[in-house]
């Protein structure tokens, strides 16, 4: 069934559906999807209603056509998918049967194939105009989404409170590094609102040469700017005044040199912009304000808030102005979230390569291995 309080699915932000189908088609050829399945171990031993490169891309399209049943975005992919065929007067699939096949295909190739997209995008662009230095910058940021009330979900993303009567709702988090100038996803970590390791996992993914921004007032952390600075990269983070940051040096620039509270050594070492009484503060660990001087930096970011996390459009795809799940338990939630991400790529490949540069959009089977094209004869027919 439709999800309640959603609109029509014809992907608000400005494309139809066939042309984003499309879009996944060619950023994702089935040669590409067949050699992750295998890598994987996922490929079917016996002849199946619903194998395992037809659910990739099931899974792909519930962000296309997010508003029908199951039975029916099966029938829109095998339709619109070359090679994806069915036997005429062949059995219908069952909302149940998908969804048994969703739990086999599981979250991993959804996340490789996510993760085998963002590996290049890693590298689109270069320096930041604004940095005389020289970084790339980087936006560290989060989105939330709801996810069904089912046990499950609640056992792996509620939050607990102190107070026992308090409502637990199940919510689920995605962790971003994200190219400033391109929104471009270069990581992701998927966790539950507890999970303290989302965002140390996504620092993990940051290079020699990146200036990380943050983009909410998150509490400071010590360990998190430590481990992103033991990856080479700079940290441009706002604080609120409940923090203090008293200035022990003040630089040409009007910025000053302070202390971080709980780093240990250099680390503790950090520059202070002032941003006027109702602005805040941005705490960096560039220290040569020659490199970064405090009205590039204070662009920078306010640039970053200008633009949103890039994810404005996926909400419109759904026809809402939330992002809503649909999956019942935590895996086929994590399947489901990085499928999100996967046509996230699509898209943004689609104005990378074609407005910002002029060329066709890269097919990524001639960079993979190619299975042999076999074509679809699965029993499905689409209702």
């Amino acid at each position: 069934m439709p999800r309640a309080g959603h609109t029509n699915t014809a992907l608000s932000a400005g494309l139809p559906q066939r042309v984003v189908l499309g879009l996944l088609i060619r950023a994702f050829p089935p040669g590409h999807v067949d050699q992750i399945v295998d890598v994987l171990g996922r490929r079917e031993q016996r002849h199946r209603l619903l194998p395992a490169r037809l659910m990739v891309y099931f899974t792909l399209a519930l962000w296309i056509f997010g508003e029908l049943p199951y039975e029916d975005v099966l029938g829109e992919i095998v339709r619109g998918i070359p090679g994806l065929t069915h036997p005429p007067g062949a059995q219908t699939a069952s909302a149940a049967a998908i969804g048994r096949a969703r739990r086999r295909l599981g979250v991993e190739p959804l996340r490789l194939l996510f993760e085998r997209a963002a590996a290049p995008a890693a590298a689109v662009t270069g320096p930041d105009p604004l940095l005389p230095g020289g970084w790339r910058p980087l936006r560290f940021g989060r989105i939330s989404a709801d996810v069904p009330d089912t046990l499950a979900n609640r056992g792996e993303f509620a939050v607990r409170t102190a107070d026992p009567a308090a409502a637990v709702t199940p919510r689920v988090y995605l962790s971003l590094l994200t190219d400033d100038l391109t929104h471009r996803v270069v990581a992701a970590a998927v966790g539950g609102g507890a999970d303290g390791s989302r965002d140390r996992r996504i620092a993990a993914s940051v290079s020699p040469g990146s200036l990380v921004v943050l983009d909410d007032e998150r509490p400071l952390s010590a360990a998190l700017w430590s481990a992103i600075g033991d990856r080479g990269g700079e940290l441009l983070w706002p604080v609120g005044d409940g923090l203090a940051f008293p200035v022990h040096h003040r630089l040409p620039d009007g910025s000053g040199l302070s202390r971080l509270p709980g780093a240990a050594g250099a680390a503790r070492i950090v520059r202070v912009i002032e941003r006027g009484s109702s602005a805040g503060r941005l705490v960096t660990s560039i220290l040569d304000h020659r490199k970064a001087p405090a009205e590039r930096l204070t662009a920078v970011f306010d640039r970053h808030r200008a633009r949103g996390n890039g994810f404005r459009g996926i909400t419109a795809y759904q026809g809402g102005d939330r992002i809503v799940l649909r999956s019942k338990s935590p895996d086929l939630v994590r399947q489901e979230l990085y499928a999100m991400l996967c046509v996230h790529h699509a898209i943004g490949e689609l104005v990378d390569y074609t407005l910002l540069e002029g060329r066709q959009p890269p097919v990524r089977s001639r960079q993979v291995h190619m299975h042999a094209k076999r074509p679809y004869s699965g029993a499905v027919r689409p209702r």
